[in-house]
């Protein structure tokens, strides 16, 4: 059995796409985690005002920054593999018509 170009990389965008979605799930859970200590930054900080005692807001904020700091890393790079992917996409397609024009010109034997 042989593989041509147009299958390899067919697989290898099955592979980018799976890491994508792997990606954009673990960035979702960092965006969930950012609006939770966001919320409870607020929640403390209002407890405070009042007199109450809701957390510390000095202990959530840099935890709050890290997680900021982890959601861009991850969008960067879920951008990065994305641009990976088009290029992938584009030299699929270019491999693809190469390989059915080769068809095309190929003697009947």
């Amino acid at each position: 059995m042989q593989f041509n170009d147009s299958d390899r990389l067919k697989t290898r965008l099955l592979a980018i796409n799976l890491r994508l979605a792997e990606l954009d799930h673990e960035m979702r859970q960092t965006q969930i985690r950012v609006n939770l200590l966001e919320s409870e930054l607020e929640n403390a900080r209002l407890a405070a005002m009042m007199g109450e005692n809701a957390g510390d807001p000095a202990q959530i904020g840099p935890e709050l920054e890290r997680s900021r700091g982890s959601l861009e890393t991850q969008q960067a790079f879920l951008k990065q593999v994305k641009d990976s992917r088009l290029e992938v996409q584009k030299a699929w397609a270019r491999a693809r018509m190469a390989e059915r024009a080769a068809h095309l010109q190929a003697p009947d034997s």
